[in-house]
């Protein structure tokens, strides 16, 4: 929870000093802080669920199980992961475009 918080708060510290720049920068900030929660929001699922059903598999004493869970939840992770950077990264320019006409 902490954690979470301190996150949050560390883009809100962000936002504050680049509101001291230029609206260009406070702009620029502002879309990098939506697209990053975006891009967190799914990670942040799979972990809820992949920590419920490896506590439960705990619960259980099903050793097999929970790392069964472990592994299978690292790699959606990791598939996840390199899904949203190659689509972040291929459409960028057309990610840009939402934002500016230059």
């Amino acid at each position: 929870m902490s954690m979470g918080v301190w996150g949050w708060w560390a883009f809100d510290i962000f936002t504050l000093i680049a509101s001291y720049m230029a609206t260009d920068a406070v702009a620029a900030q502002t879309i990098l802080r939506g697209l990053g929660l975006i891009t967190f929001m799914l990670p942040v699922g799979i972990t809820s669920a992949c920590t419920t059903l490896i506590g439960n598999a705990v619960g259980e004493q099903s050793e097999d199980k929970a790392r069964r869970y472990y592994k299978t939840g690292m790699m959606l992770s990791l598939i996840l992961a390199s899904i949203q950077v190659s689509l972040l990264v291929i459409f960028r320019s057309y990610v840009i475009s939402f934002f500016t006409s230059n």
